[in-house]
């Protein structure tokens, strides 16, 4: 499995890797049909749900195996950023057409809400439940992105002071 230098031997890895780069083909050519489009904020969320929650199995174990194998061999984690960075840009450019006030604070958060309901469609698949909950978390995070600034800054406040 290597040494652990920068420099590597081809590996089954990488043909992992090549498939999940593929899919950030596919999902770039979704992106700019979203930016394209005169879709409304919830068409957007409703397609970006289709999309993630039709990615076939096969795929999503494959994007965790990278992933895991990363953390497993410290040379593929420059790669995996490279992925991440790029499904990140992708929801940058979405949630920028939208209106977003902060789409790279919230592309991490898009791309970090997909992988964890993604994963969790994996280890115990819930049906039209995994559907709705992704809908509605992905609802939550553009409403926030939506928000002014001030609005934001007084409903954050509002739950400091909860505690």
């Amino acid at each position: 499995f290597g040494d652990g230098s920068t420099s590597r031997d081809y590996t089954w890895i990488d043909d992992i890797i090549d498939g999940v780069v593929a899919s950030i083909d596919e999902l770039d050519a979704l992106a700019r049909s979203v930016t394209g489009a005169a879709l409304t904020p919830a068409q957007t969320v409703q397609l970006l749900v289709d999309t993630l929650v039709a990615e076939p199995r096969a795929s999503t174990i494959a994007q965790f195996e990278v992933y895991l194998e990363a953390a497993r061999r410290s040379e593929l984690q420059a790669e995996v950023k490279k992925i991440l960075g790029s499904f990140e840009e992708l929801a940058r450019s979405a949630l920028s057409a939208l209106g977003a006030h902060h789409p790279k604070q919230g592309a991490r958060a898009l791309v970090a809400i997909a992988d964890g309901f993604a994963l969790q469609r994996l280890a115990a698949p819930r049906g039209r439940q995994d559907m709705v909950a992704l809908r509605e978390a992905l609802l939550d995070l553009l409403v926030i992105q939506l928000m002014s600034n001030e609005d934001h800054l007084e409903a954050r406040a509002q739950l400091t002071a909860l505690n």
